[in-house]
């Protein structure tokens, strides 16, 4: 008899494409086991209780932050027994800056690291041209840039709905060397913030006017169709927007920001595969994470594509604290050598505070299965 496990991720090829690949794939190899993967929306990733998606799957792609709320409520199951101590040890040295600590929350393990990003910058290499620019490489050159951006009649971009706002703080916040710490009994000194918010003031008087709206893959779309986006200093990457075949091919680079280290303090991004505490079979849903998280693992077990340029992300990403753009899987060993410098001091996010940021909105319903 088929042992079936069902899972969610987000509705963005970058989330959805590897997965369905290797869920084929690993049926192969495994033929008692099958593993169907359905779709929420990026926002829905970002804001949607994981209790809810608990009760309905086996398998959960989560955000790094939610695992303060899974240890509280008990949606997930608590990896570190399900796995042998060797195993985490590997996915540790093979996966990306603190990709894999990131999951850790106060003792428990509440995801592996399938896919790893950070807030890079992004540009329209022909539109910088047009105009006599280069990418910015500090803050008074994004202002500038934008400045004359909006004198040819284009903008910058900067995705800001609730979650991503969030975001933004904290990555500022951590450029200027005052990152949020968990510990701390208030989010961030008072003189802090407003430096962060003066900035992100400017920034937003020469962004597109939309860009409340929107977050990075709605950015990116827009970017990548019209001809109006011509930089966005601050964006969780999606390598696929620089394919080779794009007929307008964003490309990035490090974010400049203003502190003293302009490409410092960029946040993890990513997302780790988790198992619902209503999984009824665990032994199933361990064997699909061991297959997917193996050190042996190449790229193009989870998309080609993809993984390609992942492993050879476009762009410089000095000093940078997570992995430019994207690296689906995290772990693969051409991703970890293109990534792990820039990734070795990426910047969590708290995991038992980062829920209060934003406000979940109604729960969307999940798409059909990939």
């Amino acid at each position: 008899m088929t042992r079936r496990l069902r899972g969610i991720t987000w509705d963005h090829p970058r989330g959805y494409r590897p997965l369905s690949a290797n869920a084929a794939r690993f049926t192969a190899e495994h033929p008692d086991i099958e593993v169907v993967w359905s779709r929420r929306s990026l926002r829905d990733f970002g804001v949607q209780p994981v209790e809810m998606l608990a009760e309905r799957y086996d398998l959960i792609v989560i955000d790094h932050p939610f695992c303060g709320r899974a240890r509280v409520t008990g949606c997930l199951r608590d990896l570190r027994p399900l796995f042998p101590a060797d195993f985490f040890a590997m996915l540790d040295a093979e996966s990306v800056g603190p990709t894999t600590r990131s999951y850790d929350c106060r003792g428990g393990i509440w995801a592996l690291p399938t896919d790893a990003a950070a807030q890079v910058a992004s540009y329209r290499p022909d539109l910088l041209t047009a105009l006599g620019a280069t990418p910015p490489r500090t803050a008074g050159e994004v202002l500038a840039l934008g400045r004359r951006a909006r004198k040819a009649g284009k903008h910058l971009a900067l995705p800001s709905v609730a979650s991503d706002s969030a975001c933004l703080v904290a990555t500022l916040s951590a450029n200027l060397g005052r990152p949020i710490r968990e510990a701390d009994d208030r989010m961030l000194p008072g003189d802090v913030f407003e430096a962060v918010l003066d900035y992100l003031q400017e920034l937003i008087a020469l962004s597109h006017p939309d860009s409340p709206r929107m977050n990075p893959i709605a950015v990116y779309d827009a970017m990548s169709s019209a001809d109006d986006i011509v930089y966005v200093p601050f964006g969780f990457g999606y390598v696929n927007y620089s394919c080779l075949g794009a007929a307008k091919p964003i490309r990035f680079a490090d974010m400049a920001g203003p502190g003293a280290d302009p490409a410092a303090g960029a946040i993890l991004g990513g997302a780790g595969c988790a198992i619902s505490a209503s999984c009824a079979d665990v032994d199933a849903a361990v064997v699909y994470l061991a297959w997917v998280h193996r050190a042996s693992i190449r790229p193009a077990t989870t998309s080609a594509r993809a993984a390609s340029r992942a492993s050879a992300p476009p762009g410089p990403t000095r000093r940078s604290t997570a992995p430019p753009a994207d690296s689906f899987r995290a772990r693969s060993r051409r991703s970890k050598r293109a990534t792990s410098a820039p990734a070795s001091t990426a910047s969590s996010r708290p995991s038992s505070t980062w829920g209060s940021w934003c406000t979940p909105g109604s729960p969307a319903k999940a798409t059909a299965p990939a």
